[in-house]
């Protein structure tokens, strides 16, 4: 199949979280099933511009002028195209969405503008794709403009990765979509008087799917549908769950050049060191007992349940482990981390910003690693952490329910520990059943091979994909 994929990330060029790091391991998955693949981006300051080939310019009617716009040849190197969509005025800019605590004023423009140049840019490039996939509201317009057109065209599928983030604005830039009046109605763009681009794609994509089954469900309720909950429950198709992967050679602690020493399932002697050596960088003191490290690796955002955590911190250190966290986000959280490490120095650790290299560090020295988040579409940085033998300790919601193997009836091989529930309490005795594994080493062991050995390989959600779409295809 030809398969066209729009994003507003794609990692390493330009990433805040999931969604750069998806968008960037679904193609060569999809590549390596013998589809052809290609994706658009917006050609942000970050993205290299050497060997970015022109290969087109145009123009086309924008607002109250005629606006003009490139497409450039990011990559091709690993057997799927990336285009960049450049145009300086909205996309040569320091941040993405914007700065500080404020998106940019016309990101409205700035989107509406690249889902129109992506659809003439395939025309144009003569791409005739089977599948137009999008991803989140930034480029969620896509499928509301195909369902504009008469003749023939690609099937949609929109992916939700945080419905949270929805791409509302005045109904003044209505006009900037080029999209005929009746769709700006209920069952299209308008939401409460103004317009919403996620709603739009959520309502004329052929298909939608979530990125992992759990949420799928859970956004469909009144408590996580964000507004959207009637939308989602009303489309002919079920919202389909695929549950996100990662790229399993890049996090590979038998092979990392990050961490002190290598290790692997068979053989955790490298771990130990690699725990020592964190605990002398972070200035933990793990005394002449066995301490466990809880670490958490995450932006420092209400979604994550920092709150959980702040209120735990004092009771997790009385129970004599030790706390990590490397994130950055909220001021408010920041500082909050801040005073705590400072409150338990030598029993907690905050790291305010983002460095992978000391977060692969992190996730091979923890024995524990934190996701309490009061919801989470998919996660991945567990599944990268329990790469590297530290075991999840995460709240049971969207991915991470379906991605962790708790203890309970008919469970041979639990991977991590789950908690329900949003008290702190919950958490707390999470943590405490954590730290009697780890005072039985054997029960620690099989745990950590297990985590390890779990599969979240991008194999297995490449061929749901491509089931999705021989479907998708076979109606369009």
């Amino acid at each position: 199949m030809r398969i066209v994929m729009a994003s507003s990330e794609v990692s390493p060029y330009a990433t805040t979280g999931g969604l750069g790091e998806v968008v960037a391991s679904l193609p060569p998955a999809l590549a390596a099933l013998g589809h052809d693949v290609a994706v658009f981006m917006p050609f942000y300051r970050g993205v290299r511009e050497e060997g970015a080939e022109l290969l087109l310019r145009d123009t086309l009617p924008f607002g109250d002028r005629e606006t003009a716009w490139e497409v450039r040849l990011v990559d091709d190197a690993q057997g799927w195209r990336l285009y960049g969509v450049r145009k300086d005025e909205f996309f040569d800019r320091r941040h993405l969405y914007g700065e500080g605590d404020r998106d940019y004023e016309d990101n409205a423009e700035r989107f509406i503008f690249f889902c129109r140049a992506v659809l003439r840019s395939i025309e144009k490039l003569g791409l005739a794709p089977d599948i137009l996939h999008v991803h989140d509201w930034q480029s969620a317009l896509l499928p509301s403009l195909l369902a504009a057109r008469r003749g023939p065209r690609p099937a949609s599928l929109l992916t939700l990765h945080n419905l949270a983030f929805q791409g509302i604005f005045p109904a003044a830039r209505f006009g900037l979509t080029g999209l005929p009046r009746e769709f700006f109605g209920v069952r299209g763009l308008e939401f409460f008087g103004q317009i919403n681009l996620l709603k739009g794609g959520i309502v004329h994509a052929d298909a939608v799917s979530a990125v992992s089954p759990t949420y799928a469900r859970e956004i469909q309720t009144a408590a996580m549908g964000c507004g959207l909950e009637g939308v989602l429950s009303e489309r002919p198709g079920k919202v389909v769950g695929i549950l996100n992967g990662i790229d399993p050679s890049r996090w590979d602690p038998a092979t990392d050049t990050q961490i002190l020493e290598t290790f692997d399932a068979t053989d955790l002697s490298g771990k130990a060191a690699c725990k020592l050596a964190l605990a002398r960088e972070l200035g933990l003191r793990l005394g002449r007992l066995p301490s466990p490290i809880f670490a958490m690796v995450a932006r420092l955002t209400p979604q994550k349940g920092l709150d959980l955590l702040l209120d735990a911190i004092p009771e997790l250190v009385d129970l004599g482990a030790k706390v990590v966290v490397l994130g950055s986000g909220s001021a408010e959280y920041e500082d909050a981390l801040r005073a705590a490490a400072a409150r338990h120095k030598g029993r907690m650790a905050t790291r305010i910003g983002f460095d992978e290299r000391l977060a692969r560090r992190i996730f091979a020295g923890s024995d524990f690693f934190l996701m309490p988040s009061f919801f989470e579409p998919c996660g991945l940085s567990h599944m990268q952490a329990m790469r590297y033998g530290s075991i999840p300790l995460v709240r049971a919601t969207g991915g991470l329910d379906d991605s962790v193997t708790g203890f309970g009836p008919g469970i041979a091989a639990p991977n991590g520990f789950k908690f329900e529930g949003t008290d702190p309490r919950a958490l707390i005795r999470a943590a405490r059943e954590a730290i009697r594994v780890f005072r039985h080493p054997e029960r620690l062991t099989a745990m950590r091979a297990a985590a390890m050995r779990a599969d979240f390989s991008w194999s297995t959600s490449a061929r749901a994909y491509e089931n999705l779409y021989s479907t998708l295809a076979s109606k369009a």
